[in-house]
């Protein structure tokens, strides 16, 4: 901090590599305040649709998420799906990860029929972008067999 400006994008960086690290020991409060830190120095610093605020916005998420709070978790992805469906191609891997994890937190929240839209659209792209047999595709799938279960369908679920 002493080296740059307080609203310098690595600070932001710096504040974002934190989260992680107290994401991963299970800190997910201490995670969302270094995230919503950084989200604030990011959205002051860089252009609005800037992809490092997708990114931010999706690790929010995530730490919402596993807090519980799935509306906001759903609220901060379309926020970042809507920025990175605007900056990348409409194949690229990062939208059908943010599909995925927009698809689960609709099932948190008791919407399995757009969960299932979500993880179906998800597997277009991931289909046409990764090989045949890349883990992403079988976690989609997964999912994907989950949100049928849910909808009662058991003949899709297989």
């Amino acid at each position: 901090e002493r080296a740059f400006a307080p609203d310098h994008p690595t600070i932001a960086a710096t504040l974002g590599g934190l989260a992680v690290a107290f994401g991963r020991l299970g800190d997910y409060e201490q995670q969302k305040s270094l995230l919503l830190h950084a989200l604030t120095i990011e959205e002051r610093s860089l252009f609005l649709d800037h992809p490092r605020i997708a990114t931010t916005l999706c690790e929010l998420a995530d730490a919402f998420g596993r807090l519980g709070d799935y509306e906001q978790q759903k609220s901060l992805l379309l926020r970042a799906f809507a920025i990175r469906e605007r900056r990348l191609p409409p194949d690229h891997p990062e939208i059908a990860v943010t599909l995925n994890n927009l698809a689960l937190a609709f099932g948190y929240l008791g919407d399995h029929q757009h969960e299932k839209s979500l993880l179906l659209r998800a597997l277009s792209i991931q289909e046409r972008a990764l090989p045949p047999d890349h883990p992403t595709i079988a976690v989609t799938l997964s999912n994907r067999a989950v949100a049928f279960g849910q909808l009662g369908d058991y003949e899709q679920q297989k």
